[in-house]
């Protein structure tokens, strides 16, 4: 049930999510000519408009794959972490009951051990999640750097390698296993604090809100959803200029390849802006004024030239060239996402930890 439940929840969120990845990965492109008016100014009807339906769902089959195995990771150890510092320093027993994880008349542990105990949980999560992002924000992006004025083979050569799957086995082709995890220290960055806010949040509210132990119905329900729906937003608004750093680590063009244009004539393909364009022409002159185009289209206009050396570099050079307000870009569809897809999460927990107690 809490797989279906998280799986509804990344599709209703999954149009928002894209975007938020669009814009993060956009680079300062004022003033520059571009035919696809879906990567100037992103935004869900030029998705639609430019791309159809299912530009809105990109890169979801990744998420969906690792959600159990992520799930199961943070969750588990959470808990074991919650047991871990009970052991170490027993909450003291005049602590009122739990409404939470200890049964009716235990005593609850403080909010440091829940923040202490989320932050470990982001760390394990690592391993999950930091493949599962990267593919996830690549697929979304390439798809964004069509330029819908071509030829129907070149959008389809382009649109054809923008699948999770495809974006899968051209990482571990071109960089091993290891490629999976680029990007990962700042995704550990993300996490690690951000699950930590997450789960503090949440119990702060529901010992604020009052919420029984094991009571999930009635007013309860709307009192879950809510602690859940705003412990996920403070989450997010807590690690959101990470995510930005992370996403366009994870999806520089000199890390995403274009297979599949390299068999279309230069015609038809060089009018497309893709993350990997020097691979599509045959001459130097032909090569560098088509890094030249993907350079406006991509994070920077030096990015393809000069790859980011690591997450200070990127977040200098963002700043250089595109001021404060980049480390918030696709800050609204993220916050507007988090919180019903936050919501549903918890309140899942609740359902099935209540089941397990009546069960015990």
């Amino acid at each position: 049930m809490g797989y279906i439940s998280g799986v509804a929840g990344l599709i209703i969120g999954s149009p928002l999510d894209v975007l938020k990845v669009r814009l993060q990965a956009q680079g300062d492109t004022s003033g520059v000519a571009t035919r696809n008016r879906g990567a100037k100014n992103p935004s869900l009807s030029a998705m639609v408009q430019n791309e159809g339906i299912k530009s809105l769902f990109k890169g979801i089959s990744s998420p969906i794959v690792g959600l159990a195995g992520l799930n199961s990771i943070l969750f588990a150890s959470y808990s074991a972490s919650m047991r871990f510092l009970e052991a170490v320093a027993p909450p003291s027993s005049t602590t009122p009951p739990s409404s939470l994880y200890a049964a009716a008349g235990e005593a609850l542990q403080p909010l440091s051990h829940v923040f202490a105990a989320g932050f470990v949980a982001g760390v394990a999560c690592f391993l999950v999640s930091t493949p599962t992002e990267l593919v996830k924000c690549r697929a979304q992006v390439i798809a964004s750097r069509l330029d819908p004025t071509s030829s129907a083979a070149a959008q389809k050569a382009i649109l054809s390698e923008s699948g999770s799957w495809h974006v899968t086995k051209d990482v571990i082709r071109r960089f091993g296993l290891r490629g999976l995890y680029q990007g990962g220290w700042v995704t550990i960055l993300r996490d690690a604090p951000g699950y930590g806010v997450y789960f503090l949040a949440y119990e702060g509210l529901k010992r604020g809100l009052d919420i029984p132990a094991g009571e999930t119905g009635g007013i309860n329900t709307w009192k879950l959803l809510f602690a859940g729906g705003v412990a996920g937003t403070l989450s997010w608004a807590s690690i959101y200029p990470l995510d930005v750093i992370k996403t366009r680590l994870q999806t520089q063009p000199h890390l995403m390849s274009t297979d599949a244009l390299r068999t279309l004539p230069t015609t038809a393909t060089a009018r497309i802006p893709t993350p990997s364009t020097s691979l599509l022409s045959k001459s130097n002159n032909e090569a560098r004024g088509l890094v030249h185009q993907t350079s406006r289209q991509g994070h920077s206009k030096t990015l393809s030239s000069a790859p980011y050396k690591g997450m200070v570099d990127c977040a200098i050079r963002s700043y250089k060239s595109e001021g404060m307000s980049v480390f918030m870009r696709g800050a609204t569809p993220a916050l507007l996402r988090a919180f019903p897809v936050n919501a549903v999460t918890f309140f899942v927990y609740e359902l099935v930890m209540a089941e397990l107690q009546k069960i015990e």
